[in-house]
């Protein structure tokens, strides 16, 4: 039972790219119970394509963690303050969970701030309602648990997550320079924020040249700029050739470009959520972060995992602590390989 209706609702979920995505079913909700209300989005800078041209809002607020310097930077936060507090937000919903995002949602003074009771550095003082999540519900239904107190539920999200129309001809430019490509297309996504889950360049390529072996088609390696030298590895190990687009393509021409793979095999990144996101088929490698937590939301049966050879995980730390990555050097490229014949052909 909805308590009031809000009129004017600001999501806050700065970052990152997978955890955005993670937050988009939130946004469809809120539109369902909402309809006539006015919603805005506050995201950063790096993760702004995820929801920029999305039909459900009618704003995207943009957050700048450096703009120009230490002056620029300050100048830009005291502006962002002062279009949060001229907003007139009745409601203000806290997905991030930390002391900047909590402060961007005092600085509103909406009558109605919600959070969620695992958010840290001590943000969900600054909350009127604190939604009881637990400790291994995965993202999106932990991000929808605001609904208790929105009025709606979480049953059966939707990302509504589509590539916007100019990042589609961008990408369509892209492929129509690269000769010989054909299908299947099969995504290797390199980058990982944390060194922890970096799958070893020996064991992208092993996947990327088996693929290519048993379906024929095209590899594409994607990722950021950062992932450029790994990438080249990948290349130089592979014995086949691919198509080479880590760190050529903005957020929103690789959403344009995921959208066209036949399956995307990617670490626990905002890459992998995106391809699950748009319906793409994944497989996903996992090793210190929980798939419990992040597994691709509708297709969890597609994780592959370690399976207990590391007794530390999952231990959710961005360095491996003594056990040389033993949770993701033990998932293989023959491992990835006999789940693709899964998902693309049935096989066993």
């Amino acid at each position: 039972m909805v308590r009031v209706v809000f009129h004017n609702i600001l999501i806050v979920k700065p970052s990152s790219l997978g955890d955005v995505v993670h937050g988009l079913p939130v946004l469809v909700k809120l539109r369902r119970t909402f309809p006539g209300a006015r919603i805005s989005w506050l995201v950063g800078m790096p993760a702004a394509a995820i929801v920029e041209g999305n039909p459900n809002l009618n704003e995207v607020i943009y957050f700048r963690r450096r703009a120009g310097g230490l002056f620029g930077t300050a100048r830009a936060q005291a502006a962002l303050l002062r279009k949060l507090r001229r907003g007139k937000f009745d409601c203000v919903v806290d997905l991030q969970g930390l002391l900047r995002s909590a402060l961007f949602s005092a600085a509103t003074r909406a009558p109605v701030r919600i959070g969620l009771s695992d958010a840290r550095e001590g943000a969900r003082w600054f909350y009127t309602d604190v939604v009881e999540v637990g400790a291994r519900m995965h993202a999106v239904d932990r991000y929808l648990a605001v609904g208790k107190v929105l009025g709606f539920d979480s049953a059966e999200p939707e990302f509504a997550l589509e590539a916007l129309p100019e990042a589609r001809q961008s990408v369509e430019r892209m492929l129509g320079a690269v000769a010989g490509v054909s299908r299947p297309f099969f995504a290797l996504s390199l980058g990982a924020r944390w060194a922890s889950k970096e799958w070893p360049a020996e064991n992208f390529a092993a996947a990327g040249s088996e693929l290519l072996e048993r379906f024929g088609g095209t590899v594409f390696l994607v990722g950021a700029a950062d992932a450029a030298r790994r990438a080249r590895e990948v290349e130089e190990r592979m014995e086949h050739a691919v198509v080479n687009l880590v760190g050529r393509t903005s957020v929103g021409e690789l959403v344009a470009l995921i959208s066209k793979m036949d399956l995307v095999v990617a670490t626990d990144t905002g890459i992998l959520h995106i391809a699950d996101a748009l319906g793409r088929k994944v497989v996903g490698i996992f090793g210190p972060n929980d798939p419990a937590r992040s597994a691709p939301y509708f297709q969890r049966e597609n994780v592959l995992t370690a399976e207990g050879r590391c007794p530390k995980a999952p231990c959710m730390e961005h360095e491996c602590d003594g056990m040389d990555m033993i949770c993701m050097k033990s998932v293989t490229g023959d491992d990835v390989v006999r789940r693709a014949r899964v998902i693309l052909e049935g096989g066993i």
